[in-house]
């Protein structure tokens, strides 16, 4: 259905709009003014958010203040900005289908109504790009489009390699969360029967369901005939679950899903060749989005200024596992602090136009403390290795003990709770999990005396196995943990692996950027029944205080039932040996 192109009023704070881009299809906006500096003749920059959850629900009124955007209005129009956010293609009340979620057309469509935005005569030009989790992902994409009128981004608690940090960690898939996600998105882009396809995967009548706000037409009369007639484009959306299990290594390519396209990290030279600064921010505990955002920190040339605390997805939840009681409270850590760093990063450069300098700054907390520092590099100075060995017993020893074996025979319902990192992205929570102590029963355990000293880590641990398992298949996984004076067991951090995936691309480095693995199909590797494997188990990155008189263990386990795929036989056997052959590599600073 055809829209004419409509205009914008600069004496409204607030309107909703289509913009037809170059294909012909109507993407729906909401356009935020400061309308006073306009009045004023000044011309002013501009926050452009785009997503595919909604630009905003239906109001119940055309006033501002009803608006479910009023608080980001009211935070950029305060600070002089601008604020446009966008509902992508397919999504919605823009017309249009999805062929794949964040391909080239989808991007392309976000540097055109930049365009448009920077066309306007209220626009002085410049157009920063923020956004959290997919929006976040989807900005960072933009900057690879060199669009001069992209002088900032802000990638959000966001993936830079979404096949590593959140579908496929460690080539394992997190199907169970990923179902449910494209269900609900469905849900949202209004296609017929997601709604009793997520009543069939949860259990829950679609009455029980708790169903997302409709969406909010666009200004006008017309406004809701249109928003029907976008959602029939929508029926023709890919359904992108289906695909998962076709696509298990990161070099996969299929009509609807592509990794490689969709991934900041393949854009990195394009991104790098812009020069826009970016603020990257990310929680420890937050799917995996730690590990990009330090990968993206000691690799991209752009000037950086990184953030890793204690948040859950998106930064209003308070995730960690070793100060449970802890909260948003801290200079660095509410959402009113984290928008202000971001409002003042958009000033710097949309506002002054200033030139980025080129420089790197991480700003990162410790869990189980207070504490932050900032450093101008990864790895940070006096950061070493420090390894342990598994050893027989159950210990988990500074020396190499004998060369033994133990046999596991494995868990297929080992499990780390319905609230744990991958989980919990989905939960607008921050994760969670429980006392270990009865989870790790199940699990083959190594358990260090109690340190003489505090352990400060910061990286990626490292759990190095030579193992052989009784299936043609299967995958580790690894879990560190703290065990107090009173045996309570803290979750840490973990790692997994799946056996087809065991191939390196060089050496280990806990204390830079973990373990080197392209998880590419030409560099799968075949596994035999009862024939040894090396294993080098990337744990994803953290930075936590064990305090002295705690233990430290590592857990192993050959499922986690929560959410990802099983590759064993049910009655698997891990066959391990122990000794030099098996390892604890903890990347740790210097008291």
């Amino acid at each position: 259905m055809a829209v004419d192109a409509m205009t914008i009023d600069s004496t409204q704070r607030l309107q909703s709009l289509y913009v037809p881009v170059s294909d012909g299809v109507s993407l729906a906006i909401d356009v935020w003014l400061p309308i006073e500096r306009i009045a004023q003749g000044e011309r002013v920059g501009t926050a452009f958010r785009a997503t595919r959850y909604h630009r905003a629900e239906q109001p119940s009124s055309p006033e501002p203040e009803a608006d479910s955007n009023r608080a980001a209005g009211e935070l950029w129009t305060g600070a002089g900005f601008a604020l446009v956010v966008a509902d992508a293609r397919g999504t919605g009340a823009s017309f249009g289908s999805r062929t794949i979620e964040l391909g080239p057309r989808e991007i392309a469509d976000y540097g055109e109504l930049i365009d448009w935005v920077a066309a306007q005569p209220w626009s002085n030009g410049r157009v920063g790009v923020y956004g959290t989790s997919y929006e976040g992902q989807a900005a960072e994409l933009v900057a690879g489009l060199a669009n001069p009128h992209v002088v900032a981004v802000a990638a959000l608690f966001s993936p830079l390699d979404p096949y590593r940090e959140l579908f496929y960690p460690g080539g394992c898939a997190t199907s169970g969360r990923f179902v449910r996600w494209m269900c609900a998105s469905q849900i949202k882009d209004g296609v017929a029967g997601a709604v009793e396809r997520l009543s069939e995967l949860t259990g829950l009548s679609t009455e029980e369901l708790s169903l997302p706000p409709p969406v909010k037409a666009v200004d006008g009369p017309d406004g809701p005939a249109l928003l029907e007639a976008a959602v029939d484009d929508h029926q023709r959306n890919v359904d992108m679950h289906k695909l998962l299990v076709l696509a298990p290594f990161s070099d996969d390519r299929l009509p609807g899903l592509d990794w490689q396209a969709t991934t900041p990290g393949a854009a990195r030279r394009k991104i790098e060749g812009t020069g826009v600064p970016m603020l990257v921010r990310a929680g420890w505990l937050d799917a995996g989005f730690a590990a990009g955002a330090l990968r993206r920190f000691a690799t991209f040339a752009n000037h950086e200024e990184v953030e890793i605390g204690p948040w859950g997805h998106g930064g209003g939840t308070f995730a960690d596992t070793l100060r449970a009681g802890g909260t948003l409270e801290g200079n660095l850590l509410t959402q009113e602090s984290q928008d202000r760093r971001l409002v003042e990063f958009f000033t710097r450069y949309v506002e002054h136009g200033e030139t980025p300098d080129g420089r790197h700054s991480l700003t990162f907390a410790t869990l189980g403390t207070d504490q932050w520092q900032a450093v101008g590099s990864w790895p940070p100075e006096g950061a070493e290795v420090q390894t342990w060995y598994l050893a027989s017993g159950c210990r988990l020893a500074r020396e190499a003990g004998p060369a033994t074996e133990v046999r596991y025979v494995t868990d297929p319902m080992a499990s780390t709770g319905l609230s744990n990192r991958w989980l919990a992205v989905d939960l607008g929570r921050g994760a969670g999990y429980a006392d270990r102590q009865h989870a790790d029963e199940v699990l083959l355990t190594f358990t260090s005396e109690p340190l003489a000293a505090d352990l400060h880590l910061a990286g990626f641990p490292v759990v190095s196995l030579r193992l052989a398992t009784s299936g043609p298949d299967g995958a580790v996984y690894a879990y560190l943990e703290d065990v107090a004076p009173d045996g309570v067991v803290t979750y840490v951090t973990e790692g997994c692996l799946r056996f087809v995936h065991r191939a390196t691309t060089g050496r280990a480095e806990p204390s830079g950027l973990g373990v080197p693995r392209s998880f590419a199909r030409a560099d799968r590797l075949a596994v035999t029944p009862g024939q040894d494997l090396d294993l080098v188990v990337e744990l994803l990155p953290v930075a936590a205080l064990v305090r002295a008189g705690h233990k430290v263990r590592v857990a192993l386990a050959a499922h986690d039932a929560a959410c990802f795929e099983r590759y064993g036989p049910p009655d698997e056997t891990f066959a391990l040996h122990l000794g030099e052959d098996s390892t604890l590599d903890l990347p740790v600073l210097a008291p």
